[in-house]
């Protein structure tokens, strides 16, 4: 368990200082904090969430800092900190059962984290001290108590699978606020929490009937249909690995799991899990884990049920608690090996393209570059690649002084995304004078260029 927790922190501090909070709509969103110069909400049903992944780099700014590399790692430090504080606060409140909240971690986080900014992730992670506080923490202490209030703020505006998550913990929080052996202090806390979480509801309840975008509700279902026909690398595994721990009920699956040869073969195929996107590279597909984003609401509700076990029925679970322990930090280890493989491609990627921006001048267009027309590399190129953010991307990743700009492939089924070739325009580019990015090479080099007239037959 220890050997799996730090390889966890240690895939999450290489996300850190590799970027990869900036992938997909993070290079967006980490503009926006540079352009407000401090705190810039963007969904009010989602807001909590953002001042969290943005309080490093707000305090970075307030400091002085106006290094881009430095600013990154501030906010790369608030996009991936909820997951080991909150862990760490449940170890604390309830170390017999951190395993449970190490298996959500393997199974859910960590199938649906490629993607840093995501208003799921933390609305998964501030789940677990709640439940902690609520079912494992008897009596309710002073310090369990600030874990429970601050976790339900948290909450209170963090994402829109709380309309089924916040019902739950609300009546949980009410009943234990309702039990005769509770002070009246306690009672208090509990009561204030179940407001929250209830109120919580309500946010999420307005954010699903009001999205962000139109395609929100239907993406999030779509994802759950692509995933369950074909799901991918991590969750094919995790499912068989969830099926193993199941099994482990029967005694001579608990058997055969502690022999020697069930020890290795375990072991070599955690190492296959964790190797696979350096072995396969063109087989990694970072979509697949945006798709899997619902399993942060499948696996707090399926592993609640395993909690209500270990409070009402702990003798069911008791023959077989050295195995689910053991299989749960296995989960956790191979899934960050995979984690730590995964980025080491993101950083390659990376890698290329401050190549392309430091060497070119004007509009890149990655089509028309070696990296983009080799049929294997290709996928690679793209595979990273959200069209609306690649402008942002380059101007984060690139030189201060910016000489050029990769745009992505901008015909898709023979239509011309104008949209996205007028972000390219010098006069829509993002303004980060303060932090030294200088356009005037860009400029010089795209004047007069005919991809932004209107009549360019962008389809020849």
């Amino acid at each position: 368990m220890l050997v799996a927790c730090l390889v966890f922190l240690l895939s999450l501090i290489f996300a850190v200082f590799t970027s990869r909070s900036l992938y997909d709509d993070g290079s967006y969103y980490f503009v926006r904090v540079l352009q407000a110069g401090g705190f810039t909400e963007m969904l009010f049903n989602r807001g909590h969430v953002a001042y969290l992944y943005q309080l490093p780099v707000v305090i970075a700014l307030k400091l002085g800092i106006t290094d881009l590399s430095k600013l990154q790692v501030a906010f790369g430090i608030g996009c991936f900190c909820a997951w080991p504080l909150t862990m760490g606060i449940c170890y604390r409140l309830a170390p017999k059962h951190f395993w449970i909240v190490v298996l959500a971690c393997g199974a859910g986080y960590l199938n649906a984290a490629f993607v840093a900014v995501g208003e799921h992730v933390v609305a998964h992670a501030f789940f677990w001290p709640v439940v902690f506080v609520i079912l494992f923490v008897r009596p309710l202490t002073l310090g369990a108590a600030g874990v429970l209030l601050f976790s339900s703020v948290m909450l209170l505006r963090s994402y829109e699978s709380m309309l089924f998550i916040g019902p739950v913990l609300a009546w949980l929080t009410f009943r234990r606020g309702a039990g005769r052996e509770e002070k009246s202090w306690q009672r208090m806390v509990f009561l204030l929490a179940a407001i929250i979480l209830a109120l919580s509801t309500l946010i999420a309840l307005d954010g699903t009937l009001h999205p962000c975008t139109g395609s929100s509700v239907g993406s999030f279902r779509t994802g759950v249909f692509s995933v369950i026909l074909q799901p991918g690398w991590t969750i094919g595994w995790t499912m068989l690995w969830v099926l193993l721990m199941m099994a482990c009920i029967l005694p001579r699956v608990r058997t055969l799991i502690d022999t020697r040869m069930g020890t290795m073969l375990l072991a070599g195929i955690i190492l296959l899990w964790g190797a696979w996107p350096l072995l396969m590279p063109a087989a990694l597909d970072p979509y697949k884990q945006y798709e899997a984003r619902f399993l942060d609401l499948l696996v707090p509700l399926g592993l609640l049920v395993v909690m209500l076990i270990q409070v009402h029925r702990p003798a069911w679970l008791e023959m077989q608690r050295r195995q689910l322990v053991n299989l749960s930090a296995a989960l956790l280890l191979a899934q960050s090996l995979w984690h730590i493989a995964a980025t080491e491609q993101w950083r390659t990627y990376l890698n290329v393209w401050r190549g392309m921006l430091a060497t070119q001048t004007g509009i890149i267009q990655l089509k028309d570059t070696p990296y983009g027309q080799h049929a294997a590399v290709g996928h690679q190129a793209t595979r990273f690649v959200w069209e609306m953010d690649a402008l942002n991307l380059c101007v984060e990743i690139g030189p201060l002084k910016v000489k050029s700009l990769i745009l992505p492939d901008p015909v898709s089924d023979g239509t011309v995304n104008r949209n996205l070739i007028n972000e390219f325009k010098p006069s829509l580019l993002p303004r980060l004078d303060a932090y030294g990015v200088d356009y005037s090479e860009y400029i010089k080099a795209v004047e007069g260029n005919p991809i932004f007239a209107d009549e360019v037959q962008m389809t020849k």
